[in-house]
């Protein structure tokens, strides 16, 4: 009954101060919906990113080499005592056609225990079996998205027949709605038995078979039995894997023993490549960074608020309320404050949420696969994180509220030097934590400024990029030879179209493909002639806006399939291998065969913005079709507007063949922003969750000045009669926020400098001590606490001592 009482009090009091509950609710609101979404993200990555999956703690993973298809089978057999199943799969590119319409689409080549050994249970049909593997039937399950998506979960799917890589595929089944397997950030929209492969394998892989040892591709994990420890399912997967190599001596490739390491810590990302983990570990202590300045903005402002309700609190002190009963009554205006702020919070967080999803992490990586969403436990914690921030901005207030005796109450004292240091203290929190976030928003902002001016070697602004996989539409080598020069032909003939050129991988892309090579007339020395190769038709140069320093690039009437090989390489390896000397007419072994080198390019950067040129060499598309235009290629477009370049490569796709599926469109700005996701990603969220928190201190400091010139009117109205200027009480006002603006600069510099080093692997052509940064980051946050104070000072500058002392 009397928690019903304090509730309704609760009610009147704030709505007797809607200017204070309505901010209250504001800031609140961003603090936990901004903290509710990104905890759904972390949900979703970090705490349970193998969904649909029976027990998954008790998942191993064999890393280090991967695993050829008999040595997997020969260590599956051998460890029967140490695991309940070992299982293999490799992620691969497919080619679906249903309806007459084609479409890219992910596979995952499985081994037939694969969902028994993860304890998945299917939607609707069944699930591959171990005699699916070795039957080689062409048979596959289904996720459950796909299924939703492109045929409207109609349950009759279960026995049809798709054309996968233009192979009919029979759907035995459909996998359970959010299982995506066990790779990071891979959501296959088919499961294919491992034996089923060499009917729909394309390009290099179509001459391959399943039981060529020296052919590693195979991923493999295992459930460790019951009773059987981490380090005894090792000890037997060490003595498996040793049986079978001194059975296999020759097999060099597989000399590696691989290391047991637990399924979830990949499944979560950790010691991925672009650290796509260690990034939304960052976001995340961003928004909880300002949360907690919220909540210290919060208990000022309610130390303030408590300090004016002095008489209140006295006069029910005097009607005989003891302390506590004081304090559960404060205590229930702040936790129905943060009820309301934390439902507006979760509304907020199901719009954030739909807005994160669109956004790629490192690594290329789109949080739409992990399928976010506020579910019970996100909304258990969002329930959880409302009550403790409840409590942490509402407990001290009130136990100061509540200090004070009933005769001071009634008689007007002023509220006791702790309670003014406790103030101090919340506001240097708010100043230092404000700095953190400002100085990680400005590096990141500064990096991606940097980055974006830098020079990358060549033009990537007004290119569109057209992804292509010929050898999964079942092309063969002269069709697919056809296909590719008549397309860019019919391109680069449209106009507005300045050049059009095949590639095999686009610069920047993050993908290499190394190969050893020799120096006609020089001794081979393998481990000092490796080079970056790189597969490009007609026009590439011409297309990146990359000049040839030396020489000449590939000619269509010269450079023909049956004329004699050549090469373009860039300065990078023209300097390490021939000095000062010019290379052209020179010859090197590479690809299978002597090339001369026709060309000199200028170097320009391939793999990534933070790695200097390496040494490359460019091999031409039209004299090696046969050997790579099965594999997938990419059709560089520039002239026209992206919307323009799409519209074109569609129609001349569609005119050569209309069964043939582009797998990206994408504008070559968005490829290079890829690499930078980061940064943009990081200067905004942190810019956003830094620029509120400076506005939550701004209130705050404005809070405290304000209620000191409350407190001290009197004072200043004496200071004024006996002949204080104006810009003496500007002074004095400005001064008592002076040290804790000091102090928390000083305690924020010194936290932003710890801070910057968790940066370091975010930023770009900066330190992270960048001293600009820093010195622009205080001179703001000093700027905005001066006007913020400033206000309440002019108010007290203006204070007439007659009027003051009159009413005292």
């Amino acid at each position: 009954m009397s928690a019903l009482q304090d509730l309704r009090y609760a009610v009147r009091s704030l709505g007797k101060s809607p200017g204070f509950a309505a901010a209250a609710i504001l800031i609140l609101a961003l603090g936990i919906g901004a903290n509710t979404a990104l905890f759904s993200l972390v949900d979703a990555v970090v705490l349970h990113p193998l969904p649909g999956v029976a027990h998954p703690e008790d998942l191993v993973d064999a890393t280090g080499e991967r695993f050829s298809y008999p040595a997997y089978l020969s260590i599956r057999d051998q460890t029967p005592g140490s695991f309940e199943g070992l299982a293999a799969w490799q992620q691969r590119s497919l080619s679906l056609s249903a309806d007459g319409a084609a479409q890219p689409a992910h596979g995952a080549i499985v081994s037939g225990n694969y969902f028994d050994v993860l304890g998945v249970r299917p939607a609707i049909g069944r699930l591959l079996r171990p005699v699916d593997e070795t039957s080689g039937a062409g048979v596959a399950v289904m996720s459950g998205a796909l299924w939703r998506s492109r045929f409207g979960a109609d349950p009759a799917i279960i026995g049809k027949s798709v054309q996968l890589n233009g192979v009919p595929i029979t759907v035995v089944g459909v996998a359970p709605a959010g299982f995506r397997g066990t790779g990071f950030g891979i959501s296959p929209d088919f499961w294919i038995p491992i034996g089923a492969w060499p009917q729909l394998s394309t390009g290099h892989f179509r001459g391959l078979s399943l039981l060529t040892r020296n052919w590693v591709w195979l991923e493999v994990f295992g459930r460790l039995r019951q009773g059987v420890g981490a380090r005894g399912a090792q000890a037997g997967l060490d003595l498996a894997w040793h049986r079978d190599t001194a059975d296999h001596p020759g097999d060099a490739t597989e000399a590696a023993a691989p290391m047991l390491r637990p399924t979830l810590r990949r499944a979560a990302g950790f010691g991925r490549s672009g650290n796509p983990v260690g990034f939304l570990v960052l976001v995340v202590a961003a928004a909880g960074t300002t949360l907690a300045i919220a909540c210290a903005n919060l208990a000022n402002l309610l130390l303030a608020r408590a300090a004016g309700r002095h008489r209140e609190m006295a006069v029910r002190q005097a009607l005989g309320a003891s302390r506590g009963r004081l304090i559960r009554q404060l205590l229930t205006e702040s936790l129905l404050l943060a009820a309301l702020g934390g439902a507006a919070g979760v509304v907020l967080a199901g719009w954030a949420i739909g807005a994160l999803v669109r956004v790629p992490l490192p690594g290329d990586i789109s949080l739409a696969t992990f399928a976010p969403a506020l579910d019970e436990r996100v909304l258990a914690f969002s329930a959880a994180l409302t009550a403790v921030t409840a409590l942490t901005f509402g407990l001290l207030p009130a136990l100061s509220a509540s200090r004070r005796t009933a005769n001071d109450g009634l008689k007007g004292a002023a509220a006791t030097p702790s309670a003014t240091r406790t103030r101090s203290v919340f506001l240097v929190a708010q100043v230092s934590l404000c700095l953190v976030l400002l100085v990680a928003a400005g590096l990141l902002g500064r990096s991606l400024q940097r980055a974006l001016a830098s020079d990358v070697g060549f033009q990537p602004r007004g290119i569109t990029l057209a992804s292509f996989q010929l050898g999964l539409q079942r092309y063969d080598a002269p069709r697919a030879s056809a296909f590719l020069r008549d397309l860019r032909q019919q391109i680069a003939g449209e106009t507005g179209v300045t050049a059009a050129a095949w590639m095999g991988l686009p610069p920047l892309s993050g993908g290499h493909w190394l190969e050893t090579f020799k120096i006609e007339g020089s001794p081979s020395a393998p481990r000092q002639r490796e080079v970056s190769v790189n597969v490009v038709g007609m026009d590439f140069f011409r297309a990146l806006q990359i000049p040839m320093v030396a020489g000449r690039g590939f000619r269509d009437d010269i450079d023909l399939a049956g004329a004699p090989p050549v090469v373009v390489i860039n300065e990078a390896m023209a300097r390490k291998h021939w000095g000062s000397e010019s290379p052209i007419g020179r010859r090197i072994g590479i690809a299978g065969g002597l090339h001369t080198i026709v060309g000199v390019c200028r170097d320009f950067r391939s793999e990534s913005l933070r790695d200097e040129p390496i040494p490359q060499a460019y091999l031409d598309l039209a004299q090696h079709a046969d050997q790579f235009g099965l594999d997938p290629l990419v059709l560089s477009v520039r002239g026209p507007t992206r919307r323009v370049a799409e519209e074109l490569i569609r129609r001349g796709a569609r005119r050569l063949d209309p069964a043939v599926a582009i797998f990206e469109l994408a504008s070559f700005d968005e490829l290079l922003g890829g690499q930078l996701v980061a940064q943009r990603l990081g200067s905004g969220l942190l810019g956003l969750f830094g620029l509120l928190s400076l506005a939550l201190a701004a209130v705050g400091i404005y809070a405290v000045v304000a209620y000191s010139v409350e407190r001290r009117t009197r004072e200043i109205g004496i200071r004024v009669a006996l002949g204080a200027r104006a810009a003496d009480v500007k002074s004095l006002v400005l001064a008592q926020s002076a040290a804790p603006l000091a102090w928390g600069i000083a305690l924020g510099l010194a936290l932003g400098a710890a801070a910057a080093r968790l940066l370091r692997g975010f930023l770009f052509g900066i330190s992270a001590w960048d001293p600009l940064t820093f010195a622009a980051v205080a001179a703001l946050l000093g700027l905005c606490a001066l006007a913020a104070a400033w206000l309440p000072a002019r108010r007290a500058a203006r204070l007439d001592p007659a009027t003051v002392l009159r009413a005292e």
